[in-house]
């Protein structure tokens, strides 16, 4: 299974990396596919990493599959009309694999840890998408304005007006 996942979340960065380079329009938040590609590659490297065969890695591996798990799920979900799907089906496998290498009972140490891994991965990526969603690229000419809502920090508004950026919260 998690060989499984690796070799999906290799495939959906990659075509999300070549999906966003092709693209001649730049939104104003520029920064934000960026971080998506790299949260998955991460995601795809920690799996790697997992399938590793040494007793150092073999002691963490529940952990190093529950992290992309986490990740996996929830941005598959919060990317459903694109690239969402074989995400979601990465992170089942990955939470799969990850259940069948916990050792003993779900509240062991080593479960415990996972859980925390998977929570991390989640606000790593929750706190990714508050920073690069705010990083606004303003035209040099011209004008255009937006906004968007943040999952943690609430709504926002933005104005650009000849290269100058005007920020508002709330």
């Amino acid at each position: 299974m998690a060989w499984a996942a690796f070799a999906i979340v290799l495939l959906a960065d990659a075509l999300y990396a070549g999906l966003i380079q092709g693209q001649a329009y730049r939104a104003p938040d520029a920064y934000t596919a960026p971080f998506v590609a790299g949260y998955l590659f991460l995601l795809a490297v920690l799996l790697g990493v997992s399938l590793v065969r040494t007793p150092q890695i073999v002691a963490m591996r529940t952990a190093l599959r529950a992290a992309p798990a986490g990740g996996l799920l929830v941005l598959g979900i919060l990317a459903a009309f694109s690239i969402g799907l074989p995400l979601a089906v990465a992170g089942m496998l990955a939470a799969g694999a990850s259940v069948r290498t916990l050792k003993g009972r779900l509240w062991a140490p080593s479960g415990l840890v996972a859980a925390a891994a998977a929570v991390l991965a989640v606000a790593v990526l929750v706190a990714g998408f508050e920073v690069t969603e705010r990083m606004i690229v303003c035209p040099a000419t011209g004008n255009m304005s937006g906004g968007g809502n943040g999952f943690v920090t609430g709504p926002y508004h933005y104005e650009c007006v000849e290269g100058r950026l005007s920020f508002h919260s709330g």
